[in-house]
């Protein structure tokens, strides 16, 4: 527990300390929240509640799955480039703990930035939901990172190709699955997209939760079929590279 406990606290204070992580997950969905909501108003009614609560999830969405696919995605190939993971096998901490400490942090980053877009909502907008709704989309928004996290792990082997990757994933989801722009507001064939992105799929709930609804089933039995296939892709990826030398 030791060994998982000092490498998950290096993890979260190495992370915190890029100033990558506050640009892309933190400035980013913050500052995009503050420019869009002034220019829509934040009293226009969609999806049975106002757009300033709507587009709050929608910038904690987009900032979760930035630390995700993003931050965690080029923060391991850097370490598989450096040798970091070579060098863990001779230390206490196993490869399960290593992973699990990954998740961790990820995990804990998640509640930062959904604390800091819903602060920053309530405070300039005037947010307020009842204790029940803030726990369940905080929870929500929370558990449903898991495939991005998982994604993430995928882009990570990319080595050198990481960072580009990661930015045009994180971008290109974020844009297809309606987080900068209401589904219902783009194109039709836009719209079909939509449905099939785990982006969509993740922040569908937390939209349905704020207008009194449920979880959909549907969007959790994707969201579980999206961490498979992530899993699945990076642990045959993942074999692959430990029987040949890394080139990365």
């Amino acid at each position: 527990m030791k060994p998982f406990l000092s490498q998950w606290k290096a993890d979260l204070l190495r992370t915190v300390r890029d100033r990558r992580f506050f640009v892309l997950t933190l400035i980013m969905p913050v500052g995009f929240y503050l420019l869009f909501i002034h220019e829509q108003r934040g009293a226009t009614a969609i999806a049975g509640t106002f757009w300033s609560a709507y587009f709050m999830v929608s910038m904690a969405t987009f900032g979760v799955v930035g630390a995700s696919v993003n931050t965690l995605g080029v923060r391991l190939a850097a370490e598989r480039k450096m040798g970091w993971v070579r060098w863990l096998r001779t230390t206490p901490l196993s490869s399960v703990g290593y992973a699990a400490s990954k998740i961790s942090t990820q995990l804990s980053l998640s509640l930062l930035i959904v604390a800091v877009v819903f602060m920053v909502a309530h405070s300039n907008q005037g947010v307020t939901l009842s204790a029940k709704h803030w726990v369940e989309i905080v929870l929500w928004i929370w558990i449903g990172s898991i495939p991005f996290a998982a994604l993430g792990v995928l882009i990570g082997l990319a080595g050198n190709s990481a960072q580009v990757l990661g930015t045009l994933v994180y971008l290109g989801l974020s844009l297809l699955g309606g987080l900068w722009t209401p589904v219902e507001a783009l194109p039709k064939t836009m719209q079909d997209i939509a449905h099939w992105m785990p982006t969509y799929r993740y922040a569908q709930p937390a939209w349905n939760l704020l207008a009194g609804k449920g979880v959909d089933i549907k969007d959790i039995a994707f969201l579980a079929g999206y961490t498979i296939l992530f899993v699945g892709l990076a642990a045959i990826i993942q074999n692959r590279l430990d029987v040949k030398p890394d080139t990365n």
